[in-house]
């Protein structure tokens, strides 16, 4: 198969991102864990053949960015296989994880080494307590070691997802700001607590905006610049720190400026979180097949935030949006 260039969807939006879900496995279980849209029974997990195949040929259709989640990616005793064999391929210019960073100790340069570029690792509290509140996992200190090692082994840049949880830990931000300074992380991602429309109880308990965060962080920075995907506003720091604020509910701009396809654990790409009411079934009969699989998915692909359009309009038959609402 040839190379034909970046896929764009209905909307103009440019695909050139893949997040592969390796496994749905998890040792937490956490508060805001979304599990990449599934809610199901963990069973079948693609081959690290088949894994590899899915990106060979969505690199050939402009694929540019792959980033392995879960579950929790460091469960799959082939990781290493999956890590090497997606970095190797031509046209792949960065491979990712998300992470947990339970499993993280010991492990990170073996990760560098295999080819993997960053990782971006889940610090939801300092504090031990309210950590295992919200993971169900007394797994601080393995989390913080995690990170240690990933800055040392110069898996860069080091990005630390916090996510904002009204409640538990909304006074734990600026703790994990200067966590990550101390330690030379390079980002901290503070994100918004996000599940589909519409909203549950859990949702009005949990969300807390960040309005006031970012007016507190504009007053400090000495730089602010908007990122291209999902437009997501960043506040440099006087130490250099980013701090990301990730804000995706009721926010056509966010979904305007979307660039990922995902694939599932199971063999489907997924061409948004919030919804699984337009999931397309990865056909592995050929490399063709698999690259029909992948122009449908990008053809089904639609801001589910849009101006000029009511929220939540989508609706399965119990009422409720498919999807549930680990970071973005």
């Amino acid at each position: 198969m040839a190379a034909v260039g970046v896929l764009r969807d209905p909307y103009g939006r440019p695909v050139d991102r893949l997040r592969v879900a390796v496994t749905c496995r998890c040792n937490y279980r956490c508060l805001f864990c979304h599990r990449e849209g599934f809610r199901g029974k963990c069973s079948r997990e693609l081959s690290v053949g088949e894994l590899l195949r899915i990106v060979r040929v969505a690199v050939r259709y402009g694929i540019r960015r792959v980033k392995l989640t879960g579950g929790e990616p460091l469960l799959r005793r082939d990781v290493f296989e999956i890590v090497r064999g997606v970095a190797s391929m031509e046209g792949v210019e960065e491979v990712s994880m998300v992470t947990n960073g339970y499993y993280l100790p010991g492990i990170a340069m073996r990760l560098r080494e295999a080819g993997l570029s960053r990782v971006n690792v889940s610090l939801p509290s300092l504090d031990r307590e309210t950590y295992r509140r919200i993971t169900g996992v007394d797994g601080l200190d393995r989390a913080v070691a995690g990170i240690r090692d990933a800055v040392e082994a110069g898996l860069r840049p080091v990005k630390i997802n916090f996510v904002y949880l009204r409640g538990l830990n909304e006074g734990e931000v600026w703790n994990v700001i200067k966590f990550a300074e101390g330690v030379g992380a390079d980002v901290v991602r503070v994100i918004e607590y996000h599940e589909p429309l519409p909203v549950s109880p859990r949702f009005t308990a949990l969300h807390a905006g960040l309005a006031g965060l970012a007016a507190e962080l504009e007053k400090i920075s000495v730089d602010m610049r908007i990122r291209k995907l999902h437009s997501r506003p960043q506040y440099v720091l006087p130490s250099g720190l980013v701090v990301e604020l990730v804000k995706p509910m009721f926010n056509p701009r966010f979904c305007a400026a979307c660039t990922k396809l995902r694939v599932t654990h199971d063999g489907y790409f997924r061409p948004c979180l919030l919804r699984n009411d337009n999931l397309v079934r990865i056909d592995f009969s050929d490399d063709e097949s698999i690259a029909r699989s992948l122009v449908e998915a990008v053809k089904r692909r639609e801001p589910y935030f849009m101006e000029g359009r009511e929220h939540g309009r989508r609706r399965n038959k119990n009422g409720r949006h498919n999807g549930q609402g680990k970071g973005v």
